[in-house]
């Protein structure tokens, strides 16, 4: 170091660190180049090229630079150093070529980009991950769109027949409650047809209850002839008014037994034509229980839809 500073005149040492941290000693010279007499700017301006230049060290070739020149100087000049001490310079070969601060810099930058480049391909690669994953997720949101799509056809078409099956089931309500009503006046005329027969049946109790007053009731007897009474007298005042009577009876009985066989014969077809009524109605009560069950079924189905899908969800699309 005491050395150093008379070799290089133009290189002004402003601090020099001995280190001992690595298996040869070695110093840490920092130093500020600089060169006089410039034809440009000022007369004393930093300059290395210029510094080492006025020192005797002239570029040649792109290995043989100013600074290769100056530090292969610097080499002998402590190897003779060395030597004084007995110190030998072990030749390890394990030294790159110094190089100028332009291919340093290169160098550095080569390590830059090479270090750039493996973050690229890193990046590209973590890129090319995410877009996988991107296309996976695009993909499964597709599928999932496509099953919305479906449950909302489904939700659509079940709101639909929902609503169908709300009309139907009104329709079929009041159908029901007509065919109940049709039913229960059925009902009641056959009731009044059954007390219609039974009145039939109290008139012929008392139709045979009238036949025996005809056999018992004196009125109804041919007396027998008076004393000295003359036949035809005995016809006149006696047989023929009775004979008279009784074709009156006959008459009257003779068109009220047809009027009865008649309304009995219509009782008997109102009644058969109401047993026929009664059961279509009753099947088609049937029939409309059977339905509405099925409705309610669909209905339910409409409803666990409504939970799976979210009624919110339902009136939304609605909407």
């Amino acid at each position: 170091m005491k050395d150093f500073q008379k070799r290089n005149p133009n290189l002004y040492v402003f601090s020099a660190h001995l280190h001992m941290d690595e298996e040869t000693p070695h110093v840490h010279v920092d130093f500020v180049p600089f060169t006089r007499n410039s034809k440009r700017g000022l007369d004393t301006r930093v300059s290395l090229k210029g510094a080492l230049a006025e020192q005797g060290f002239k570029g040649g070739t792109r290995s043989a630079t100013e600074w290769n020149q100056w530090i292969e100087s610097e080499k002998q000049e402590l190897s003779k150093v060395a030597e004084r001490y007995g110190v030998r310079w072990k030749q390890l070969g394990t030294h790159n070529k110094h190089l100028s601060v332009l291919d340093f810099e290169k160098q550095e930058r080569a390590k830059e980009v090479a270090k750039l480049e493996k973050a690229v391909s890193n990046n590209k690669a973590e890129l090319s991950h995410i877009i996988y994953q991107q296309v996976l997720a695009k993909n499964e949101m597709e599928k999932i769109k496509q099953e919305n799509e479906a449950v909302w056809q489904e939700t659509t078409e079940l709101s639909a027949i929902n609503d169908l099956l709300r009309e139907q089931t009104d329709g079929l309500m009041e159908n029901r409650e007509k065919l109940m009503s049709d039913n229960k006046a059925l009902e009641q005329r056959q009731k009044k047809l059954q007390q219609d027969i039974e009145k039939m049946a109290d008139s012929k109790v008392t139709l045979e209850r009238n036949i025996h007053a005809y056999d018992e009731d004196t009125k109804w007897q041919l007396s027998k002839p008076a004393a000295l009474m003359s036949a035809k007298a005995y016809q006149e005042k006696n047989a023929m008014p009775l004979v008279e009577r009784l074709k009156e009876i006959v008459k009257s009985l003779t068109v009220k037994c047809v009027n009865l066989m008649e309304r009995i014969k219509q009782l008997k077809a109102k009644i058969a034509k109401q047993a026929e009524d009664i059961d279509f109605y009753k099947g088609k009560v049937h029939q409309q229980y059977v339905k509405l069950e099925q409705l309610q079924e669909k209905a339910d189905d409409f409803e666990r839809v409504k939970q799976y899908v979210g009624a919110d969800s339902i009136l939304w699309k609605m909407l």
